[in-house]
């Protein structure tokens, strides 16, 4: 990276972008250093259930998210893909704001919190000033309920409110369809882009990803490019500040004519910038937005969002599993550390973009319990299913339904079959709900449940 003039472009812009106060002796000197994890990084790891620090935080409505999409996203969604928010129907946005507030509820206001992490120790090592407790590193930040002697955790709060913010913002919303359409990805003009901000602010923060819809995110610090080979060092908040004193993350691609893959980091296999409005601060480019990352052009990147499909059941009780044309199972976008006990619905499938078709959705009995199921599915122009089912369920058994989701009229759904023994899913070749679409967890519980003496 070139330490020169990447400092002086950095001061340059953050003065002017971020209408930053002049900063201490101390602001100055870090951030002509560079962000270095073991000083810019948290003095704690990011944390799950297992020892979740506070309460948790309350949740917004969806009729808040809905009138947060009408009015922030709109013109902004017409200029990156040609989309008209404020103008599509009620049942549409009701489906996006049902399927964020789950979003919010159940993977941002929970555990994990890789998102605000990386974020607020970003804004403190470009304005140590912000810091709002008495420390004058993220690294003395021991642990994110500080000061312990006081009921107020205003960094706690801080990370939790830009952990839930990721999923409300357009240009999140937006830079997630590759999770989906993996191969759209220019994984190289990507990278160009991570390199101009890096040099620009003196750090980048990143989306990992991988085939199954897990995401992580990251904070990329340097750039370095050596021959064939892209090494981006960066801080991962699974990692606290003493750990980068003995040992350097980073990412790793290679390059291959004028693409360049990602290397695997852990289980992640891609990567995502979307901070558009930093890219447009460090490039001569205006309003540069995610078709810039992507192959394909804006009419098939606006196809992509629609229809949303958001199949939901309202207890943990069951499992629920989704399979489509091709046998191609339907998941949701998910974090390591989600907790799907939160919020209406603990059973969440939902995709962007559903192909027309015919779809299997399976409930599989866990605990006796009732359950509800809903399907919802909307496009541009409105509803296409809008359904709920009530039944009750005994360990073991499923339940079948089919979903139709034909192209341009209404859909159906209707209930096929239920018995005690794993069905087959839609094609000929699909596995069976308790041995593959579920997997072992709910087999697990299962077995728990009936006891030893079963």
């Amino acid at each position: 990276m070139r330490r020169g003039v990447s400092r002086r472009r950095f001061l340059a812009t953050v003065a002017a972008a971020a209408g930053l106060s002049s900063a201490s002796g101390l602001g100055s000197a870090q951030r002509a250093a560079g962000f270095t994890p073991a000083e810019n990084a948290y003095g704690f790891r990011n944390w799950s259930s297992e020892d979740q620090y506070f309460e948790s935080p309350p949740s917004p409505t969806q009729s808040d998210i809905r009138e947060h999409i009408v009015t922030t996203w709109d013109e902004r969604a017409e200029s990156a893909v040609g989309l008209g928010v404020a103008g599509l129907p009620r049942a549409t946005l009701d489906a996006i704001a049902a399927q964020l507030r789950l979003a919010v509820v159940q993977q941002a206001g929970t555990n994990g919190h890789c998102y605000g992490m990386a974020l607020t120790a970003q804004r403190y090592f470009e304005d140590p000033e912000a810091i709002p407790v008495d420390r004058r590193l993220a690294s003395e930040i021991e642990v994110p309920t500080v000061p312990v002697e006081r009921p107020e955790a205003p960094v706690y709060e801080e990370i939790v409110q830009r952990q839930a913010d990721q999923f409300l913002r357009l240009r999140a919303f937006l830079g997630r369809r590759v999770f989906l359409y993996r191969d759209w990805l220019d994984t190289a003009a990507v990278l160009r882009d991570v390199r101009e901000v890096v040099e620009t602010f003196g750090s980048a923060a990143l989306v990992l990803f991988n085939d199954t819809q897990f995401s992580h995110q990251v904070l990329a610090y340097d750039f370095e490019a050596k021959g064939s080979e892209v090494v981006i060092p960066i801080y991962d908040p699974n990692r606290p500040a003493p750990a980068y004193q003995r040992d350097r993350l980073e990412l790793r691609f290679d390059r291959n004519g004028g693409t360049l893959s990602m290397r695997p980091y852990g289980i992640y296999t891609g990567v995502l910038f979307s901070r558009y409005d930093r890219i447009e601060a460090a490039t001569d480019r205006t309003r540069p937005g995610p078709l810039d990352h992507v192959t394909v052009g804006r009419e098939r990147f606006e196809e992509s969002l629609f229809p949303l499909a958001l199949i939901t059941a309202s207890t943990e009780d069951v499992e629920l599993a989704v399979v489509g044309p091709e046998d191609r199972q339907m998941r949701r976008l998910q974090g390591e550390f989600a907790d799907e006990t939160r919020g209406e619905h603990s059973r969440v499938c939902s995709r962007y973009g559903v192909e027309p078709g015919a779809y299997r959705i399976s409930v599989y009995g866990v605990r006796a319990t009732d359950y509800e199921l809903t399907v919802r599915v909307a496009d541009a122009d409105g509803a296409v299913v809008d359904e709920t089912r009530v039944a009750s369920i005994r360990p073991g058994e499923v339940h079948g339904y089919d979903l139709e989701i034909p192209e341009g009229s209404e859909g159906t759904l209707r209930r096929v079959q239920s018995g005690s023994r794993p069905i087959r899913l839609l094609a000929a070749g699909a596995v069976g709900v308790a041995a593959g679409a579920v997997g072992y967890g709910a087999v697990n519980r299962l077995r728990e449940s009936e006891g030893p003496d079963s």
